[in-house]
């Protein structure tokens, strides 16, 4: 084991201050010779997260890198890291950090799980609805479709809201600019309010994994049934 990559070891929790099952992730600077990323593991017992790996032999310390380890989607409580340079987690930690995981903000409404993913109809395929739900539960969509000339059409769904544990609702944008290659001009880019979008997460028994998915652009109303594909 090559000691000089513990020497500029910095670790940190990111983000700093984590919400209730916000992914948290453990960023160290490693040395690049004797970092091995398919060694690392992670192990939970209780509260205490142990992180294992091998590192290389090196004749000489490589370039320093940062490498995000995933601990996981943590409910809240207090939590202590361990990091060994050594396959089992057994002796003296190289470091040990502690880190809190709060209860979000609460809000007037709130879903209680992450609806996080690309949802699309099987019987549709081509188009489809990718969505992010962040750890406060704020959600951004992106809508893409095919216009009446069947041309590709993008729409971001924001400002996006919670009506009920199972209701999103919220504006569909148009967003126009420049074409990506060479100097990019932010002031040509332009945002346009075109319509409404709601999704209803009710899962009746035997139809687990569907939302329906309600929209207006312009004189176009669609309501269609969506799955989240598997990943």
């Amino acid at each position: 084991m090559n000691l000089a990559a513990i020497a500029f070891l910095a670790s940190a929790v990111v983000p700093a201050q984590p919400a209730a099952f916000e992914t948290v992730n453990l960023r160290m600077t490693v040395d690049s010779c004797t970092f091995v990323p398919g060694t690392v593991r992670v192990t939970m017992s209780s509260n205490l997260i142990r992180v294992t790996q091998t590192l290389n032999n090196c004749f000489a310390p490589g370039t320093p890198q940062v490498a995000d380890v995933q601990l996981g989607a943590l409910p809240s409580g207090d939590y202590r890291v361990e990091l060994y340079a050594t396959p089992q987690a057994t002796g003296t930690p190289i470091e040990q950090l502690s880190f809190q995981v709060r209860d979000p903000v609460a809000a007037p409404s709130r879903p209680l799980t992450n609806y996080t993913g690309l949802w699309y109809n099987p019987q549709q395929s081509g188009w489809g609805l990718s969505l992010f739900q962040g750890a406060t539960h704020v959600t951004f969509g992106l809508l893409f479709v095919y216009d009446a000339a069947n041309r590709p059409e993008w729409y971001s769904l924001q400002g996006a809201h919670w009506t009920d544990s199972r209701t999103l609702a919220g504006t569909l944008f148009r967003t126009t600019g420049p074409a990506l290659g060479g100097s990019f001009n932010a002031s040509q880019v332009t945002y346009a309010q075109v319509g409404t979008a709601t999704l209803d997460f009710t899962q009746p028994p035997g139809q687990e994994g569907r939302a329906r998915l309600t929209y207006s652009i312009g004189n176009t109303n669609v309501t269609t049934t969506v799955v989240r594909i598997s990943m």
